[in-house]
């Protein structure tokens, strides 16, 4: 997770759960927004029912089945290795490094040999010098490595059907097939390829297929190094993706942007079938009998799937949802049993308020940075807030431990005292969902170069208060926290009704629960004081250090003590709203935030890198960190 996005998740998850805090606490969920386990759901090929889930580790992004399908092969972008899973049990066989150079990313190419004796990493981004290497899987040893010449653009790795020879695309411009002995890694040759590539496939009987960015088809030929260029239909479907061959090595199904699959004749170029889809594939997978292409999809709105085209009839017959990101799909040799890769790194987690303990996790999606529980509800809400397009709210039920999603709408989450609302605030909006339908009420826009923070709901219900900030803004000495401004929403116009400038930094915010005050936090160790009715400041504590990041705020149940949480000092910062005073700094973990306080006020729940730190209100003892699978990103508690 960037920093950039972790501040702005920190300081969207100080204050936007801290109204669900008043219900009774035995359980505190907790969101992980990174470093969570993976997951590689198992598959019925005949149904498409999930028959089972392995659990991988963190960021999951290549994967591959050996021969007989008793062995799952992961990279793992979190730890940069090669883990080695038993299919039947899930149990993790072996783990093995694998370096990828100064530049610390992890392994994106895996592809395994036809006799399952060898698997081969490459990873092409790292650097000074992309990286291959051979494993062999029965010790687990690294059995051969090189570094490779860095062209450009490198990949997809595959293997040639006899297994003696590995292929992989080079360049930007002048592009090329690197052929590699699959023993030595040594380069064998080079075969010139004119085009942008989409993606690479090798038919059974040998032959390279590639689709490219100039609508054509290339069958190139390892052993002649001779290429067929064979135009594609031009009929505004946009550019083509992915590629796979049929078992008899005839035909090459084509994916496109505009939806649609693209059968196309490899000995002569000529169109099979062009049948409509509903759906962009991602990845295919072919049955053993040519009749069934199964593809893991993402669509329009950003919502994955998993899906069955029958060939013969040229028609999708199962479309399941998924959870993405998805990053690879492998079907057993047998085709009775599909695995799709979930590169999900986020989780929710249960943690007994009494013990302090970590009972349940729940995993699934990317980036979850938002909990919130609805009044009088027991379902955990959670979404992502963030800069990309799409995404999902998350709905767990925490007594049977069942995730349920909705596509289309993803940020921080928080509901109307009614519990009728949602308002999730992205950067550029904030939008009121009716919880029982999930249809949209409203939105509203902030102007370019705006990120909305937080959106709080007034106790009544008829204001949303949101916080803004400046992309382009520069304070007053150090930048720590832009510039930017509080904007007051009437919620049943859903149009502005007030603005307030914020040129000392806008940092978390919170509402007293009457409604009276609006405190929100600022550069130079500033804690402001709004008054809701009259919009003006009326108060201003000065905490210290001066210096700190303050980005997490929680207020106690009373209204009248403000927890700070500074990210700079590594501080949990105690102020009395009365007095304005400033009563504690209590050290905590590296990076705290957020920071929620118990129903009872008797203890404020911080998240660090560590875990969750627990620190008692009355004598400001510290206690934990609670471990946690991953990094904690937001704290809401529940009955």
């Amino acid at each position: 997770m960037s920093q950039c996005i972790r501040l702005v998740a920190q300081v969207v998850a100080a204050a936007a759960f801290l109204s669900t805090a008043r219900l009774p606490a035995s359980t505190a969920y907790v969101s992980l927004c990174c470093n969570a386990p993976s997951t590689a759901g198992v598959f019925n090929a005949s149904t498409l029912a999930q028959t089972n889930t392995i659990v991988t580790g963190s960021g999951g992004d290549g994967m591959a089945l050996s021969p007989d399908g008793t062995k799952m092969f992961v990279t793992v972008d979190y730890k940069s290795q090669l883990e080695v899973i038993a299919t039947a049990t899930g149990t993790i066989l072996a783990t093995v490094p694998v370096p990828v150079g100064v530049s610390g990313e992890a392994p994106l190419e895996l592809a395994i040999g036809p006799d399952g004796s060898r698997v081969y990493v490459f990873a092409p981004q790292a650097r000074p010098n992309p990286y291959l290497v051979a494993i062999d899987t029965t010790t687990y040893k690294v059995a051969q490595e090189a570094n490779v010449s860095n062209g450009g653009s490198l990949g997809p790795l595959l293997v040639s059907p006899d297994g003696s020879q590995l292929y992989y695309e080079v360049g930007y411009a002048n592009e090329y097939i690197q052929v590699v002995d699959a023993i030595s890694l040594a380069p064998l040759k080079q075969i010139p390829v004119n085009g942008f590539p989409s993606d690479l496939a090798v038919t059974p009987s040998g032959l390279i297929l590639m689709t490219d960015s100039n609508n054509q088809l290339l069958v190139i030929n390892p052993k002649s190094s001779s290429v067929n260029v064979f135009p594609l239909p031009n009929d505004n479907q946009g550019t083509p993706g992915v590629v796979i061959s049929s078992p008899d090595s005839t035909t090459a199904y084509i994916s496109f942007a505009a939806q649609s699959i693209l059968a196309v004749n490899i000995a002569t170029g000529a169109t099979v079938f062009d049948a409509p889809i509903n759906y962009v594939p991602t990845g295919f997978a072919i049955s053993p009998d040519g009749t069934s292409l199964y593809s893991t999809n993402l669509s329009s709105a950003q919502a994955w799937s998993l899906s069955e085209f029958q060939i013969p009839t040229q028609e999708t017959v199962k479309t399941i949802r998924q959870l993405g990101p998805i990053s690879a799909l492998a079907l057993t040799k047998d085709g009775q049993s599909l695995y799709v890769l979930n590169a999900n790194e986020s989780a929710i987690a249960t943690v007994d308020v009494a013990s302090q303990k970590l009972t349940h996790l729940v995993l699934g999606s990317v980036e979850i940075n938002s909990l919130a529980i609805p009044p009088g509800g027991t379902t955990v809400w959670a979404s992502q807030y963030g800069f990309g397009l799409g995404g999902d709210i998350l709905f767990l039920n925490p007594a049977t431990e069942q995730l349920k999603y909705k596509v289309g709408y993803a940020g921080a989450l928080a509901f109307s005292p009614s519990g009728t609302v949602v308002y999730v605030a992205n950067p550029g909006a904030v939008t009121a969902l009716d919880v029982a339908t999930l249809t949209p009420i409203g939105t509203a826009y902030v102007g370019q170069l705006t990120n909305i923070g937080q959106a709080i709901p007034s106790p009544d219900g008829t204001r949303l208060y949101i916080s803004a900030s400046f992309v382009s803004g520069v304070s007053n000495g150090a930048v720590v926290l832009a510039p930017g401004e509080i904007l007051v929403l009437d919620t049943s116009t859903f149009k502005y009704t007030a603005a307030f400038s914020v040129s000392d930094g806008m940092g978390a915010m919170a509402l007293t629960p009457d409604g009276s005050t609006l405190v929100y936090t600022a550069n130079g160790g500033r804690v402001h004081l709004l008054s809701t009715a009259t919009n003006k400041i009326t108060a201003t504590i000065h905490l210290t250090p001066a210096n700190g990041l303050l980005n997490g705020l929680a207020l106690s149940p009373d209204g009248s003590t403000a927890y700070v949480a500074d990210a700079e000092n590594n501080l949990l910062i105690v102020a009395d709203l009365t007095t304005q005073t400033q009563l504690a700094s209590i050290a905590v973990g590296n990076g705290p935030s957020p920071v929620v306080i118990s129903p009872d006020g008797s203890e404020a729940w911080v998240a660090t890198l560590a875990g969750l730190e627990i620190v008692n209100t009355s004598t400001g003892l510290v206690s934990g960190p609670v471990r946690l699978p991953g990094e904690p990103s937001a704290i809401v508690f529940g009955p």
